[in-house]
Protein backbone atom coordinates (compact mmCIF):
# COMPACT_ATOMS: atom_id res chain seq x y z
CA UNK A 1 0.00 0.00 0.00
CA UNK A 2 1.43 3.43 -0.86
CA UNK A 3 0.59 6.85 1.13
CA UNK A 4 -0.50 9.66 -0.84
CA UNK A 5 -0.57 12.14 2.16
CA UNK A 6 -3.59 11.48 4.12
CA UNK A 7 -4.65 9.00 2.36
CA UNK A 8 -3.91 5.30 1.69
CA UNK A 9 -4.55 4.25 -1.76
CA UNK A 10 -3.27 1.03 -3.69
CA UNK A 11 -1.77 1.68 -6.92
CA UNK A 12 1.18 4.05 -5.41
CA UNK A 13 2.41 6.62 -7.82
CA UNK A 14 -0.41 6.15 -10.40
CA UNK A 15 -2.97 7.42 -7.05
CA UNK A 16 -0.97 10.38 -7.01
CA UNK A 17 -1.57 11.15 -10.33
CA UNK A 18 -4.99 10.64 -10.04
CA UNK A 19 -5.21 13.13 -6.78
CA UNK A 20 -3.84 15.81 -8.71
CA UNK A 21 -5.73 15.00 -11.89
CA UNK A 22 -8.80 15.21 -9.93
CA UNK A 23 -8.43 18.40 -8.34
CA UNK A 24 -7.18 20.07 -11.38
CA UNK A 25 -9.60 22.24 -14.03
CA UNK A 26 -8.99 20.39 -16.73
CA UNK A 27 -11.18 17.04 -14.64
CA UNK A 28 -13.82 19.40 -13.81
CA UNK A 29 -14.61 20.67 -17.74
CA UNK A 30 -14.40 17.65 -18.60
CA UNK A 31 -16.96 16.38 -15.92
CA UNK A 32 -19.54 19.51 -16.48
CA UNK A 33 -19.43 18.95 -20.26
CA UNK A 34 -20.09 15.41 -19.52
CA UNK A 35 -23.16 16.21 -17.17
CA UNK A 36 -24.46 18.62 -19.52
CA UNK A 37 -24.12 16.11 -22.55
CA UNK A 38 -26.25 13.90 -20.10
CA UNK A 39 -28.87 16.64 -19.73
CA UNK A 40 -29.19 17.28 -23.64
CA UNK A 41 -29.42 13.93 -24.62
CA UNK A 42 -32.00 12.71 -21.90
CA UNK A 43 -34.26 15.63 -21.85
CA UNK A 44 -34.63 16.63 -25.76
CA UNK A 45 -38.39 15.48 -26.27
CA UNK A 46 -38.04 12.56 -28.69
CA UNK A 47 -38.66 12.60 -32.04
CA UNK A 48 -40.97 10.56 -33.17
CA UNK A 49 -43.37 10.72 -35.96
CA UNK A 50 -46.80 12.01 -34.97
CA UNK A 51 -50.24 12.76 -36.80
CA UNK A 52 -50.03 16.16 -35.73
CA UNK A 53 -47.96 18.98 -35.25
CA UNK A 54 -46.27 19.94 -31.56
CA UNK A 55 -47.58 23.06 -30.41
CA UNK A 56 -46.27 26.00 -30.92
CA UNK A 57 -43.69 26.81 -28.09
CA UNK A 58 -39.70 26.65 -27.20
CA UNK A 59 -37.64 24.23 -25.13
CA UNK A 60 -35.10 27.34 -24.05
CA UNK A 61 -31.80 25.59 -22.67
CA UNK A 62 -31.80 21.69 -21.79
CA UNK A 63 -33.46 20.86 -18.45
CA UNK A 64 -34.02 24.56 -17.21
CA UNK A 65 -36.28 25.73 -19.96
CA UNK A 66 -38.42 28.08 -18.49
CA UNK A 67 -38.64 26.81 -15.50
CA UNK A 68 -36.53 30.07 -13.34
CA UNK A 69 -38.69 32.54 -14.75
CA UNK A 70 -42.08 30.70 -14.52
CA UNK A 71 -40.85 29.98 -11.28
CA UNK A 72 -39.92 33.58 -10.70
CA UNK A 73 -42.90 34.68 -12.55
CA UNK A 74 -45.36 33.35 -10.15
CA UNK A 75 -44.32 34.37 -7.31
CA UNK A 76 -46.12 38.01 -7.56
CA UNK A 77 -49.43 38.61 -8.92
CA UNK A 78 -48.21 41.19 -11.32
CA UNK A 79 -45.40 38.92 -12.66
CA UNK A 80 -47.59 35.43 -13.20
CA UNK A 81 -50.00 37.39 -14.99
CA UNK A 82 -47.79 39.34 -17.67
CA UNK A 83 -45.28 35.83 -18.16
CA UNK A 84 -48.49 34.02 -19.36
CA UNK A 85 -49.79 37.06 -21.70
CA UNK A 86 -46.19 37.14 -22.91
CA UNK A 87 -46.11 33.63 -24.22
CA UNK A 88 -50.10 34.36 -25.21
CA UNK A 89 -48.84 36.96 -27.80
CA UNK A 90 -45.81 34.92 -29.41
CA UNK A 91 -47.27 31.65 -29.26
CA UNK A 92 -50.86 32.06 -29.23
CA UNK A 93 -53.14 30.70 -26.01
CA UNK A 94 -52.21 26.93 -26.39
CA UNK A 95 -48.38 26.55 -26.17
CA UNK A 96 -45.19 24.42 -24.73
CA UNK A 97 -42.11 25.20 -22.36
CA UNK A 98 -39.70 22.97 -20.86
CA UNK A 99 -40.01 23.14 -16.96
CA UNK A 100 -37.78 21.07 -14.80
CA UNK A 101 -36.83 18.94 -17.41
CA UNK A 102 -40.11 18.07 -19.21
CA UNK A 103 -42.01 19.53 -22.00
CA UNK A 104 -45.39 20.97 -20.18
CA UNK A 105 -48.35 22.51 -22.41
CA UNK A 106 -49.84 25.47 -21.70
CA UNK A 107 -53.70 24.79 -21.76
CA UNK A 108 -55.89 27.62 -23.64
CA UNK A 109 -59.59 28.08 -22.14
CA UNK A 110 -62.19 26.67 -22.28
CA UNK A 111 -61.33 23.92 -24.97
CA UNK A 112 -58.09 22.94 -23.31
CA UNK A 113 -59.64 22.87 -19.98
CA UNK A 114 -62.43 20.86 -21.06
CA UNK A 115 -60.22 18.40 -22.66
CA UNK A 116 -58.01 17.85 -19.57
CA UNK A 117 -61.34 17.32 -17.18
CA UNK A 118 -62.76 15.24 -19.65
CA UNK A 119 -60.44 12.93 -20.56
CA UNK A 120 -57.86 12.73 -17.25
CA UNK A 121 -59.33 9.96 -15.37
CA UNK A 122 -58.81 7.48 -18.59
CA UNK A 123 -55.67 9.33 -20.24
CA UNK A 124 -53.78 11.40 -17.39
CA UNK A 125 -51.49 10.50 -14.88
CA UNK A 126 -51.27 13.67 -11.75
CA UNK A 127 -47.96 15.36 -11.81
CA UNK A 128 -46.15 17.87 -9.99
CA UNK A 129 -42.94 19.42 -9.30
CA UNK A 130 -41.07 17.28 -7.86
CA UNK A 131 -40.98 19.03 -4.07
CA UNK A 132 -44.83 18.98 -4.19
CA UNK A 133 -45.15 15.06 -3.22
CA UNK A 134 -42.35 15.13 -1.00
CA UNK A 135 -43.61 17.68 1.03
CA UNK A 136 -47.36 16.51 0.75
CA UNK A 137 -46.43 11.99 0.93
CA UNK A 138 -47.33 9.08 -0.39
CA UNK A 139 -50.78 8.62 0.80
CA UNK A 140 -52.13 12.06 0.19
CA UNK A 141 -54.94 12.68 -1.93
CA UNK A 142 -53.42 14.99 -4.04
CA UNK A 143 -50.82 12.17 -5.03
CA UNK A 144 -53.19 9.40 -5.82
CA UNK A 145 -53.96 8.79 -9.43
CA UNK A 146 -56.97 6.38 -10.90
CA UNK A 147 -58.80 3.89 -9.46
CA UNK A 148 -56.97 4.69 -5.99
CA UNK A 149 -58.27 8.55 -6.65
CA UNK A 150 -61.42 7.93 -6.92
CA UNK A 151 -61.68 5.67 -3.88
CA UNK A 152 -60.36 7.87 -1.72
CA UNK A 153 -62.18 10.63 -3.04
CA UNK A 154 -65.55 8.80 -2.62
CA UNK A 155 -64.87 8.01 1.19
CA UNK A 156 -63.34 11.80 2.06
CA UNK A 157 -66.09 13.40 0.36
CA UNK A 158 -69.00 12.10 2.62
CA UNK A 159 -67.36 14.16 5.18
CA UNK A 160 -67.89 17.47 3.13
CA UNK A 161 -71.53 16.55 1.68
CA UNK A 162 -73.99 19.49 2.18
CA UNK A 163 -75.76 17.76 5.19
CA UNK A 164 -72.26 17.44 7.27
CA UNK A 165 -71.48 20.81 6.30
CA UNK A 166 -75.06 22.25 7.50
CA UNK A 167 -73.49 20.17 10.91
CA UNK A 168 -70.39 22.27 10.59
CA UNK A 169 -71.93 25.61 10.22
CA UNK A 170 -73.25 25.81 14.12
CA UNK A 171 -69.40 25.52 15.10
CA UNK A 172 -68.07 27.60 12.74
CA UNK A 173 -70.23 30.24 13.56
CA UNK A 174 -69.77 29.82 17.31
CA UNK A 175 -65.94 29.96 16.05
CA UNK A 176 -66.59 33.03 14.35
CA UNK A 177 -68.18 34.78 17.42
CA UNK A 178 -65.38 33.88 19.74
CA UNK A 179 -63.11 34.94 17.29
CA UNK A 180 -63.86 38.85 16.83
CA UNK A 181 -64.30 38.45 20.64
CA UNK A 182 -61.09 37.07 21.32
CA UNK A 183 -58.49 38.87 18.66
CA UNK A 184 -60.80 42.12 17.20
CA UNK A 185 -63.01 43.24 20.53
CA UNK A 186 -60.65 42.89 23.60
CA UNK A 187 -59.44 46.26 24.80
CA UNK A 188 -55.72 44.93 25.98
CA UNK A 189 -55.10 43.80 22.25
CA UNK A 190 -56.82 46.79 20.35
CA UNK A 191 -57.30 49.40 23.79
CA UNK A 192 -59.30 51.95 21.47
CA UNK A 193 -62.36 52.43 18.72
CA UNK A 194 -59.79 52.81 16.13
CA UNK A 195 -56.63 50.89 15.48
CA UNK A 196 -54.22 49.30 12.56
CA UNK A 197 -54.33 45.56 12.48
CA UNK A 198 -52.81 42.94 9.57
CA UNK A 199 -55.93 41.59 7.82
CA UNK A 200 -54.31 38.31 6.69
CA UNK A 201 -52.88 37.62 10.44
CA UNK A 202 -56.56 37.56 11.58
CA UNK A 203 -58.13 35.47 8.86
CA UNK A 204 -55.11 32.97 8.72
CA UNK A 205 -56.15 32.82 12.61
CA UNK A 206 -59.90 32.19 12.15
CA UNK A 207 -59.50 29.61 9.39
CA UNK A 208 -56.73 27.94 10.77
CA UNK A 209 -58.82 27.27 14.35
CA UNK A 210 -62.12 25.95 12.55
CA UNK A 211 -59.73 23.56 10.91
CA UNK A 212 -58.37 22.68 14.42
CA UNK A 213 -61.41 22.22 15.27
CA UNK A 214 -63.52 20.53 13.28
CA UNK A 215 -60.61 17.97 12.26
CA UNK A 216 -58.75 17.26 15.77
CA UNK A 217 -60.84 19.06 18.38
CA UNK A 218 -58.03 21.12 18.97
CA UNK A 219 -58.64 24.68 21.12
CA UNK A 220 -56.56 28.25 20.55
CA UNK A 221 -53.42 28.08 23.17
CA UNK A 222 -49.54 27.61 22.66
CA UNK A 223 -49.84 24.49 20.86
CA UNK A 224 -52.39 25.56 18.20
CA UNK A 225 -49.79 28.20 18.17
CA UNK A 226 -47.23 25.96 17.28
CA UNK A 227 -48.94 24.02 14.89
CA UNK A 228 -49.53 26.99 12.62
CA UNK A 229 -45.71 28.26 12.88
CA UNK A 230 -44.95 24.41 11.89
CA UNK A 231 -47.64 24.72 8.58
CA UNK A 232 -45.68 28.42 8.10
CA UNK A 233 -42.34 27.22 7.52
CA UNK A 234 -43.96 23.86 5.64
CA UNK A 235 -45.65 25.60 2.95
CA UNK A 236 -42.87 27.99 1.96
CA UNK A 237 -41.01 24.56 0.14
CA UNK A 238 -44.07 23.89 -2.24
CA UNK A 239 -42.86 26.76 -4.10
CA UNK A 240 -38.71 26.28 -3.70
CA UNK A 241 -36.41 24.55 -6.03
CA UNK A 242 -36.18 20.68 -4.89
CA UNK A 243 -32.84 20.96 -2.89
CA UNK A 244 -32.40 18.92 -0.08
CA UNK A 245 -29.38 20.78 1.40
CA UNK A 246 -29.29 23.28 4.75
CA UNK A 247 -30.35 26.99 4.13
CA UNK A 248 -32.86 26.15 1.03
CA UNK A 249 -36.51 26.19 1.85
CA UNK A 250 -37.30 22.56 1.01
CA UNK A 251 -34.91 21.12 3.45
CA UNK A 252 -36.61 22.81 5.91
CA UNK A 253 -39.83 21.84 4.81
CA UNK A 254 -39.08 18.16 4.74
CA UNK A 255 -37.67 18.78 8.25
CA UNK A 256 -40.83 20.33 9.52
CA UNK A 257 -43.38 17.55 7.79
CA UNK A 258 -41.86 15.13 9.84
CA UNK A 259 -42.50 16.94 12.95
CA UNK A 260 -45.80 17.52 11.86
CA UNK A 261 -46.46 13.70 11.36
CA UNK A 262 -45.05 12.99 14.79
CA UNK A 263 -47.86 15.81 16.54
CA UNK A 264 -50.23 14.25 14.42
CA UNK A 265 -49.32 10.56 15.20
CA UNK A 266 -49.61 11.67 19.18
CA UNK A 267 -53.31 12.77 18.38
CA UNK A 268 -54.27 9.43 17.16
CA UNK A 269 -52.92 7.66 19.93
CA UNK A 270 -54.69 9.59 22.53
CA UNK A 271 -57.67 9.13 20.30
CA UNK A 272 -57.71 5.66 20.03
CA UNK A 273 -57.20 5.31 23.89
CA UNK A 274 -60.29 7.76 24.25
CA UNK A 275 -62.31 5.29 21.53
CA UNK A 276 -61.18 2.23 23.52
CA UNK A 277 -62.35 3.60 26.94
CA UNK A 278 -65.60 4.97 25.42
CA UNK A 279 -67.98 6.90 27.16
CA UNK A 280 -67.05 8.62 30.17
CA UNK A 281 -65.38 11.46 31.74
CA UNK A 282 -63.43 12.02 29.03
CA UNK A 283 -65.68 10.94 25.43
CA UNK A 284 -64.03 10.75 21.99
CA UNK A 285 -64.42 14.67 20.32
CA UNK A 286 -67.09 14.37 17.45
CA UNK A 287 -64.49 15.28 14.65
CA UNK A 288 -63.16 13.81 11.60
CA UNK A 289 -59.96 12.46 13.41
CA UNK A 290 -62.65 10.32 15.17
CA UNK A 291 -64.46 9.54 11.73
CA UNK A 292 -61.41 8.52 10.35
CA UNK A 293 -60.46 6.15 12.83
CA UNK A 294 -63.99 4.04 13.08
CA UNK A 295 -65.75 4.72 9.50
CA UNK A 296 -64.84 2.20 7.21
CA UNK A 297 -63.83 2.61 3.46
CA UNK A 298 -65.86 1.08 0.71
CA UNK A 299 -63.92 -2.29 1.02
CA UNK A 300 -65.01 -2.20 4.74
CA UNK A 301 -61.19 -1.68 5.95
CA UNK A 302 -60.07 1.48 8.26
CA UNK A 303 -57.40 3.84 7.07
CA UNK A 304 -54.15 3.01 8.10
CA UNK A 305 -52.08 5.10 10.68
CA UNK A 306 -50.11 6.67 7.76
CA UNK A 307 -52.98 7.21 5.42
CA UNK A 308 -55.10 9.16 8.48
CA UNK A 309 -52.17 11.02 9.45
CA UNK A 310 -51.20 12.10 5.72
CA UNK A 311 -55.47 12.95 5.46
CA UNK A 312 -54.79 15.28 8.34
CA UNK A 313 -52.21 16.61 7.09
CA UNK A 314 -53.76 17.74 3.70
CA UNK A 315 -56.91 18.64 4.95
CA UNK A 316 -55.28 21.22 7.94
CA UNK A 317 -53.20 22.84 5.13
CA UNK A 318 -55.64 22.81 2.15
CA UNK A 319 -58.25 23.95 4.85
CA UNK A 320 -56.76 26.75 6.08
CA UNK A 321 -53.71 28.36 3.91
CA UNK A 322 -56.23 29.39 0.47
CA UNK A 323 -59.21 30.38 2.97
CA UNK A 324 -57.55 32.83 4.69
CA UNK A 325 -55.73 34.21 1.84
CA UNK A 326 -59.21 34.68 -0.13
CA UNK A 327 -60.82 35.95 3.14
CA UNK A 328 -57.27 38.81 3.25
CA UNK A 329 -57.87 39.48 -0.44
CA UNK A 330 -61.48 39.97 -0.20
CA UNK A 331 -60.53 42.46 2.41
CA UNK A 332 -58.31 44.30 0.46
CA UNK A 333 -60.59 44.86 -2.39
CA UNK A 334 -63.85 45.89 -0.37
CA UNK A 335 -61.44 48.49 1.01
CA UNK A 336 -60.04 49.47 -2.52
CA UNK A 337 -63.65 49.85 -3.25
CA UNK A 338 -65.86 51.98 -1.66
CA UNK A 339 -68.96 51.28 -3.15
CA UNK A 340 -68.60 47.50 -3.28
CA UNK A 341 -68.34 47.96 1.12
CA UNK A 342 -71.49 50.43 0.95
CA UNK A 343 -73.77 47.89 -0.70
CA UNK A 344 -72.12 44.88 1.85
CA UNK A 345 -73.63 47.21 4.40
CA UNK A 346 -77.15 47.20 2.61
CA UNK A 347 -76.80 43.73 2.70
CA UNK A 348 -76.22 42.64 5.94
CA UNK A 349 -77.66 45.82 7.76
CA UNK A 350 -80.75 44.31 5.93
CA UNK A 351 -80.38 40.85 7.22
CA UNK A 352 -79.70 42.06 11.35
CA UNK A 353 -83.11 44.51 11.28
CA UNK A 354 -85.06 41.88 9.88
CA UNK A 355 -83.91 39.62 13.33
CA UNK A 356 -84.31 42.88 15.58
CA UNK A 357 -87.75 43.15 14.08
CA UNK A 358 -88.73 39.68 14.66
CA UNK A 359 -87.06 39.93 18.36
CA UNK A 360 -84.62 36.95 17.21
CA UNK A 361 -81.14 36.94 18.70
CA UNK A 362 -78.22 38.34 16.09
CA UNK A 363 -76.80 34.62 15.52
CA UNK A 364 -76.80 33.73 11.82
CA UNK A 365 -78.70 30.97 10.29
CA UNK A 366 -78.67 28.70 7.14
CA UNK A 367 -81.54 31.10 5.59
CA UNK A 368 -79.47 33.90 6.65
CA UNK A 369 -76.78 32.63 4.23
CA UNK A 370 -78.50 32.11 1.59
CA UNK A 371 -79.37 35.74 1.14
CA UNK A 372 -75.96 36.97 1.19
CA UNK A 373 -76.16 36.91 -2.35
CA UNK A 374 -74.12 40.01 -2.68
CA UNK A 375 -71.40 38.96 0.29
CA UNK A 376 -70.77 35.65 -2.44
CA UNK A 377 -70.67 37.63 -5.66
CA UNK A 378 -67.60 39.86 -3.68
CA UNK A 379 -65.68 36.26 -2.52
CA UNK A 380 -66.28 35.17 -6.17
CA UNK A 381 -64.70 38.47 -7.79
CA UNK A 382 -61.58 38.58 -5.07
CA UNK A 383 -61.43 34.39 -6.27
CA UNK A 384 -61.24 35.44 -10.00
CA UNK A 385 -58.59 38.23 -9.57
CA UNK A 386 -56.52 36.08 -6.75
CA UNK A 387 -57.43 32.59 -7.31
CA UNK A 388 -55.61 30.32 -4.71
CA UNK A 389 -54.32 27.82 -6.68
CA UNK A 390 -53.39 29.33 -10.41
CA UNK A 391 -53.63 25.68 -11.69
CA UNK A 392 -52.65 22.15 -11.42
CA UNK A 393 -50.62 19.26 -13.88
CA UNK A 394 -51.36 16.36 -15.82
CA UNK A 395 -49.25 13.50 -17.35
CA UNK A 396 -50.06 11.88 -21.15
CA UNK A 397 -50.25 8.32 -20.51
CA UNK A 398 -50.55 8.07 -24.32
CA UNK A 399 -49.95 9.79 -27.31
CA UNK A 400 -53.13 12.72 -27.24
CA UNK A 401 -54.75 15.36 -29.44
CA UNK A 402 -55.99 18.81 -28.84
CA UNK A 403 -57.12 21.80 -30.45
CA UNK A 404 -54.91 20.52 -33.73
CA UNK A 405 -51.96 19.58 -32.29
CA UNK A 406 -49.74 15.87 -30.57
CA UNK A 407 -49.27 15.61 -27.12
CA UNK A 408 -47.23 13.08 -26.68
CA UNK A 409 -46.72 9.97 -24.44
CA UNK A 410 -44.81 11.75 -21.20
CA UNK A 411 -45.56 15.16 -21.61
CA UNK A 412 -47.14 17.63 -18.83
CA UNK A 413 -50.22 19.49 -19.26
CA UNK A 414 -51.28 22.54 -17.27
CA UNK A 415 -54.41 24.51 -16.95
CA UNK A 416 -54.12 27.60 -15.75
CA UNK A 417 -56.02 30.80 -14.23
CA UNK A 418 -54.39 33.08 -15.87
CA UNK A 419 -55.55 31.51 -19.45
CA UNK A 420 -59.05 32.61 -18.18
CA UNK A 421 -59.85 34.65 -15.27
CA UNK A 422 -58.05 37.64 -17.09
CA UNK A 423 -59.31 37.14 -20.23
CA UNK A 424 -61.82 39.87 -21.58
CA UNK A 425 -63.69 37.46 -23.99
CA UNK A 426 -64.98 35.63 -20.63
CA UNK A 427 -65.16 38.44 -18.12
CA UNK A 428 -65.44 42.32 -19.97
CA UNK A 429 -62.83 44.60 -18.41
CA UNK A 430 -61.11 41.76 -16.21
CA UNK A 431 -58.88 44.34 -14.42
CA UNK A 432 -62.10 46.05 -12.93
CA UNK A 433 -63.21 44.32 -9.47
CA UNK A 434 -66.81 44.16 -10.34
CA UNK A 435 -69.08 41.94 -8.17
CA UNK A 436 -72.09 42.58 -9.97
CA UNK A 437 -70.97 40.37 -13.20
CA UNK A 438 -71.42 36.95 -10.89
CA UNK A 439 -75.02 37.68 -10.88
CA UNK A 440 -74.94 35.30 -13.61
CA UNK A 441 -73.56 31.61 -13.23
CA UNK A 442 -70.20 31.75 -14.67
CA UNK A 443 -68.68 28.71 -16.33
CA UNK A 444 -67.06 26.04 -14.85
CA UNK A 445 -64.61 26.21 -17.83
CA UNK A 446 -63.36 29.86 -17.96
CA UNK A 447 -63.78 30.12 -13.99
CA UNK A 448 -61.44 27.68 -11.81
CA UNK A 449 -61.06 29.09 -8.03
CA UNK A 450 -61.81 25.29 -6.50
CA UNK A 451 -60.12 23.49 -9.36
CA UNK A 452 -62.43 21.81 -12.28
CA UNK A 453 -63.17 17.86 -13.11
CA UNK A 454 -62.87 14.89 -11.28
CA UNK A 455 -60.20 16.95 -8.95
CA UNK A 456 -62.66 19.67 -8.18
CA UNK A 457 -61.85 20.91 -4.33
CA UNK A 458 -64.06 18.72 -2.34
CA UNK A 459 -64.39 21.81 -0.01
CA UNK A 460 -65.87 24.45 -2.00
CA UNK A 461 -69.65 24.51 -0.06
CA UNK A 462 -67.68 24.47 3.31
CA UNK A 463 -65.00 27.03 2.15
CA UNK A 464 -67.66 29.11 1.20
CA UNK A 465 -70.34 28.70 4.05
CA UNK A 466 -67.48 29.94 6.21
CA UNK A 467 -65.81 33.20 4.10
CA UNK A 468 -69.56 34.49 4.34
CA UNK A 469 -70.08 33.96 7.89
CA UNK A 470 -66.58 35.66 8.66
CA UNK A 471 -67.41 38.85 6.67
CA UNK A 472 -70.87 39.21 7.90
CA UNK A 473 -69.25 39.37 11.38
CA UNK A 474 -66.33 41.66 10.19
CA UNK A 475 -69.18 43.86 8.76
CA UNK A 476 -71.89 43.96 11.40
CA UNK A 477 -68.62 45.56 13.56
CA UNK A 478 -66.28 47.62 11.58
CA UNK A 479 -65.53 49.97 8.82
CA UNK A 480 -61.74 49.76 7.49
CA UNK A 481 -59.46 51.68 4.83
CA UNK A 482 -56.16 50.10 3.62
CA UNK A 483 -53.12 51.72 5.30
CA UNK A 484 -50.96 50.98 1.68
CA UNK A 485 -53.59 51.20 -0.90
CA UNK A 486 -50.26 50.31 -3.08
CA UNK A 487 -49.13 47.20 -1.04
CA UNK A 488 -48.43 44.13 -3.81
CA UNK A 489 -49.64 40.91 -3.95
CA UNK A 490 -47.32 38.21 -4.03
CA UNK A 491 -47.56 34.58 -3.95
CA UNK A 492 -46.27 32.48 -0.81
CA UNK A 493 -47.55 30.00 -2.64
CA UNK A 494 -51.25 31.53 -2.49
CA UNK A 495 -51.57 35.17 -2.70
CA UNK A 496 -51.37 37.53 -0.15
CA UNK A 497 -49.89 41.22 0.23
CA UNK A 498 -46.80 41.70 0.73
CA UNK A 499 -47.55 43.74 4.31
CA UNK A 500 -50.08 41.00 5.12
CA UNK A 501 -52.94 43.34 4.20
CA UNK A 502 -52.63 46.01 7.00
CA UNK A 503 -55.66 48.09 7.55
CA UNK A 504 -57.19 50.82 9.63
CA UNK A 505 -59.90 49.79 11.32
CA UNK A 506 -62.96 51.89 13.19
CA UNK A 507 -65.81 50.09 15.40
CA UNK A 508 -68.95 50.76 14.23
CA UNK A 509 -72.04 48.87 14.88
CA UNK A 510 -74.95 47.84 11.91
Amino acid sequence: MASTGTYTLPGGTWNRLALSYYSTPIFIFVSVTMIVVWLIVTHIPTRRRLPLPLPPGSYGLPWIGDTFSFMAASMSDVGHRKWIESKRRKYGPFFKIQFMGHPMVMMDAPGGNKFMFQNEAKYMDTYWPPQVPALLGPDSIFMMAGEEHRVARRYLARFLDHAVVSQYFERVQTRAVEHFAEHWEKKEIEDSDVFVTAALDKTILFTFSVMCTLLISMDEGPQMDELLSKFSMWSRGFLSLPINLPGFAFYDGLKVRRQLLDLIGRYITQRRAELTEGPGSNPAKPDMLTSLLTVADDNGELLSETKIKNTLLTFLYAGFDSSSTALAMTIYYIAKNPHVYDQLVQEHRSILEQKRRKGDDEALTREDLSAMKYTWAVIQESLRLQPPVTGTFRTAKTDLECNGYSIPKGWTMMWNTMNSHHDPKFFQDPSTFNPVRFEEPPSNLTYLPFGGGPRACLGNEFAKMEMVVFIHHLMKRYKWTLVDPEDPVVRDPTPRNQNRTLIKVTRITL
